[in-house]
């Protein structure tokens, strides 16, 4: 896909020993962003990391337990802006970071996120809300990547939660093939998920044989493109059936979090948060085309008579 932007996200089970040859496996498809999750290093060591034409732009490492973290690296030549989700971060439950990334178009939000398969999900899911609460908005594009230790080629309950809060906003998963392939098993748990309405993109694996985690790469298109054809507006979706269905879902919540905390500030952040999550999933985001509608009633003979006049009130009051 010519004059595409491309990320890359890999589990690489520690980058330490790792780095040339990792280099070497994306030198073809040359990404702009690359995300890793579980590189098991320390802050200190993540800094000093040398991946090339690669800069670190933001982390998450681990203070007291061996393992895990995050990292996203970014080209050179790219700007970007980062994005502080430290008070989020939990070892297992919940590791992440962001940052930003302006583009002609639109600006780029891009989170990279790693998920225990003994990590707490209820503390996942409700804190991944949180933060997409926070960062999601009409001017900004969206991409989550990482491993999230939830096998998609299954239906289960923690696959059907993450995709119907995701898809609260606009947010689909890509990746359709295996990304961890065993001797008696394959499992897709890693993914990125973006608003696949808004993009022409392809998903396709790199096989580098670095971890049991194959990499997945996605290519954007027209995100360079200074003069596009079509604007857009986007809109929630707001009718009598979508506002009984936000009633209705309300009317279903018990809103223990709310009453059994005596916090005032955590009740706040609870209310918001289950209020949010409905009025998300009950009132969808539309995008529509903006079309620049002419005025046929202003002739040329109207837009000539009011330069005139303005011409007129020029000389007039000129002193």
């Amino acid at each position: 896909m010519s004059n595409s932007f491309k990320i890359v996200h890999q589990n690489i089970r520690g980058l330490y020993y790792k780095t040339d040859e990792f280099v070497t496996s994306i030198a073809d498809t040359s990404p702009h962003v690359v995300c890793l999750t579980e590189h098991h290093l320390r802050s200190e060591v993540v800094q000093n990391i040398n991946l090339g034409q690669y800069t670190v732009g933001v982390q998450f490492c681990r203070q007291s337990q061996k393992q895990g973290g995050v990292s996203i690296f970014v080209s050179n030549n790219i700007q970007f802006h980062t994005i502080n989700l430290d008070h989020f971060n939990r070892a297992k439950d919940l590791e992440t970071c962001a940052l930003k990334i302006s583009l002609l178009q639109k600006n780029l939000i891009i989170i990279c996120i790693y998920r225990s398969p003994t990590g707490n999900f209820k503390y996942f899911v409700n804190k991944l809300e949180v933060i997409l609460n926070g960062l999601y908005n009409a001017t900004t594009y969206v991409i989550l990547c990482g491993d999230f230790n939830i096998n998609h080629l299954e239906v289960c309950s923690k696959e059907q939660q993450l995709e119907s809060l995701l898809a609260s906003f606009n947010l689909f998963s890509t990746v359709t093939f295996p990304t961890r392939i065993g001797a008696s098993s394959s499992t897709l748990i890693d993914n990125i998920y973006i608003d696949i309405n808004s993009h022409n993109y392809m998903v396709y694996p790199i096989i580098n044989g670095l971890s049991d985690h194959d990499a997945q790469i996605i290519e954007l298109g027209n995100l360079f493109n200074n003069n596009p054809k079509n604007h857009y507006m986007f809109t929630r979706r707001t009718d009598s059936n979508s506002i009984l269905t936000f009633i209705d879902l309300l009317s279903y919540e018990n809103w223990e979090e709310v009453f059994l905390e005596d916090n005032v500030n955590i009740i706040f952040n609870n209310f918001l948060s289950t209020y949010l999550r409905n009025f998300n999933a009950s009132f969808q985001v539309v995008k529509r085309k903006e079309y620049n509608k002419p005025n046929p009633w202003l002739t040329t003979g109207i837009r000539t008579s009011c330069t005139q006049s303005l011409c007129n009130l020029q000389k007039e009051y000129r002193p």
